[in-house]
């Protein structure tokens, strides 16, 4: 990320996102909070709600919300589906995801949710948009805990109607897009947090065989370069 200047009045963040940091499942969940307070990281009904928002045909997964959340261009994705117009303001990018390597930089977009698996202690759910289709994967899939993922948070309620944009101001100070799909108020990027809601700082984990060790929350940027955060 790089700082601009932010102007209050006009709700313009103080930070520019390109793919923000990739967390393991423990640091989205972890009880000091990655969310400062009124946020929250969300659920399986949560991503289900807007999911039925944007395609009220969809069940466990949508054909058509995937492109509705994706940003248009190639500039964050290897190419555009067909059905890709970002009409939510989601602004979905190809954030890619770690497991022992890095992988799928502007090919996927995973974000955590809060679910665990039921069927495996080590795994937990996600929801994740491909660049070659429209499709919004959600409550079926599910990852290993300590891969790195993205992180969008959702307000707990929100004075906003469909279609508002407005702010958000992480535990570390910066200032990112929000916008309001259907009765939900979503972070617009990626989460770039560095602390947890009491101030402890997110351990940055570099080397791969460390990572994929973790039971503990950790971030990173991909490719551990911050010029792609």
């Amino acid at each position: 990320y790089y700082s601009v200047p932010f102007v209050p009045e006009c709700g313009i963040p103080d930070i520019i996102v390109k793919y923000g940091l990739l967390y393991n499942w423990y640091a989205a969940t972890d009880a000091r909070n990655i969310a400062a307070n009124g946020w929250h990281l969300p659920t399986q009904a949560d991503m289900t709600a807007l999911m039925l928002y944007l395609d009220p045909g969809g069940i466990a997964s949508s054909n058509t919300a995937g492109g509705n959340m994706k940003e248009t261009g190639n500039i964050y994705w290897t190419s555009q589906s067909a059905g890709t117009d970002n009409s939510s303001g989601f602004n979905a990018r190809g954030a890619g995801s770690r497991y022992e390597i890095f992988s799928e930089l502007r090919g996927s977009f995973s974000m955590w949710l809060s679910d665990e698996y039921e069927s495996d202690a080590e795994r937990a759910y996600i929801s994740y948009i491909l660049y070659n289709n429209d499709t919004l994967y959600n409550n079926t899939p599910i990852s290993l805990k300590y891969y790195g993922q993205s992180i969008r948070l959702l307000k707990d309620s929100t004075s906003l109607t469909h279609g508002q944009a407005g702010t958000y101001t992480g535990n570390d100070g910066k200032v990112y897009r929000t916008i309001c799909i259907g009765t939900q108020e979503w972070l617009a990027d990626n989460l770039c947090e560095t602390l947890y809601r009491n101030g402890d700082l997110i351990p940055e984990v570099i080397g791969s065989a460390a990572w994929a060790a973790l039971t503990t929350g950790a971030m990173c940027a991909y490719n551990n370069d911050w010029n792609n955060v």
